[in-house]
């Protein structure tokens, strides 16, 4: 009688295995799942006397553009200093803490506009993920 009901025993236990192994692997699968993030790079550029340094980023598609700061070493130079971006859908100064819309994949280029011998700016561009 021992030998059947350890049997018995043994047959429940094979039969359970699959059914944890598939409770896991569907566990394991559901995080797999998560959402992709976006891309956020980071342009400094600079105006010297021996002229422009600009930044540039190279962007797959739709993004943003924040300028995040322009500094120049005149105080209170006029005009105040700004970013100046040069990309998909866009090509104008931005002040600080203005966003531009850029429209599709190219090259950003950012370059530092105001007066004074030495100017300092930095943007983000936000590159949003790609949609399912």
């Amino acid at each position: 009688m021992k030998t059947k009901r350890s049997y018995r025993i043994s047959l429940a236990a094979l039969l359970a295995v699959p059914l944890v192994v598939t409770v896991f692997a569907t566990a394991y699968t559901a995080n797999a799942q998560r959402a992709r993030l976006g891309k956020v790079q980071s342009l400094q550029a600079t105006l010297d006397k021996s002229g422009p340094h600009p930044a540039t980023a190279a962007i797959t598609g739709p993004a943003t553009l924040t300028c995040l700061n322009a500094v120049s070493e005149v105080p209170n130079s006029k005009p105040a200093p700004s970013c100046h971006v040069d990309g998909p859908g866009f090509n104008t100064n931005l002040d600080i803490g203005h966003t531009a819309k850029l429209t599709g994949a190219g090259n950003v280029t950012l370059t530092c506009n105001g007066q004074g011998p030495m100017l300092r700016c930095a943007a983000r561009v936000d590159i949003p993920p790609p949609s399912h």
